[in-house]
């Protein structure tokens, strides 16, 4: 009898132990599939990142571009330039 009581009471704690156990690994596995998601969203993101550095050198090389036109347009605001009736031209073309 006494043996039959702790038979019981072992069966009852393996039982309980096996859902504990199932319980466990399902969170496991779920907490498995979340870290790979994770690992893939990362990656995504690292190569966006990536690209992302790419299009601003693009961006500050065209910056640079256009502040050097911006600069030469300025300078020749600031300079009379009259190619036809410059004396250099006027010399070539024999109108002097």
């Amino acid at each position: 009898m006494r043996y039959n009581r702790i038979s019981k009471k072992s069966a009852k704690e393996l039982a309980a132990l096996r859902g504990t156990l199932k319980t466990v690994t399902e969170e496991r596995d779920l907490s498995w599939q979340e870290a790979k998601q994770l690992r893939r969203n990362i990656s995504i993101m690292q190569n966006e990142v990536v690209s992302l550095k790419k299009k601003i050198e693009a961006l500050d090389e065209d910056m640079l571009l256009k502040e050097g036109q911006i600069t030469i347009l300025q300078d020749s605001i600031e300079k009379p330039f009259d190619i036809i009736c410059s004396p250099r031209s006027m010399r070539e073309f024999g109108m002097e």
